[in-house]
């Protein structure tokens, strides 16, 4: 009887699933999982290697834990919660992490990518946040907030490729002290990573010995 008053429908297809669940079994399945990555780097590819051009790049992070594509589900979720102040999706982002292979215990800080507090007003959440957040609880860590976005920029994906850098050039400052530490970065979605390096050239400009970057999904390739 309780099971047909309360119950909800999921995101994916409509069917009737269990309260507090995001999507049925059968759209779990579908969920765009990254099959083949860099061996060197943790970039993903299309087909597995062992060494690819990211590795070459003029780039100030060391490895990348990235679990999904930017797509699908993912894609509807992140865009529900970004846009339209959907409080469904952050049980289902926490749930998502259960799918992200990396060993946080290793790490100093893990800290989320910041967002201007202009962004953050309008909006409830951050979905950098719940990631760093809920992977931190995990290892028993805490969440520190090692950076800060001191100017206000465009989201990255209305810009042009050649000038994405420029958009978060000098967007950060540092919060707290990161000399000799390892350091966990997280994010919600990359596309051409200016955003995740200028982060990481921070850091390592101010000490860091090594950054990683955590981040729930990335953007197909075209």
């Amino acid at each position: 009887m309780l099971n047909e008053i309360f119950y909800s429908e999921c995101a994916g297809c409509s069917t009737t699933i269990e309260p507090g669940k995001y999507l049925c079994r059968q759209c779990l399945e579908t969920l765009p999982f990254v099959a083949e990555r860099c061996e060197s780097c943790g970039y993903p590819l299309e087909i597995s290697a062992s060494y690819c051009r990211n590795c070459s790049s003029n780039k100030f992070f060391d490895y990348l834990f990235i679990p999904f594509w930017y797509k699908g589900m993912v894609k509807e979720a992140l865009k529900n919660l970004k846009f339209r102040y959907g409080f469904r999706e952050i049980s289902f982002f926490k749930y998502l992490t259960n799918f992200i292979e990396c060993r946080a215990d290793d790490y100093d800080f893990i800290t989320p990518v910041p967002s201007h507090f202009l962004r953050k007003f309008r909006r409830f959440c951050h979905p950098a946040d719940i990631i760093a957040t809920t992977i931190a609880e995990r290892y028993d860590k805490k969440k520190v907030e090692i950076l800060k976005r001191r100017k206000y920029t465009k989201y990255q994906w209305q810009l042009k490729k050649n000038m994405r850098h420029v958009n978060v050039r000098k967007a950060f400052e540092l919060r707290e002290e990161v000399k000799d530490s390892k350091i966990l970065l997280v994010d919600d979605i990359m596309t051409t990573e200016n955003t995740l390096n200028e982060c990481a050239k921070l850091l390592k400009s101010n000490g860091a010995f090594g950054v990683d970057c955590l981040v729930l999904s990335k953007g197909v390739f075209i």
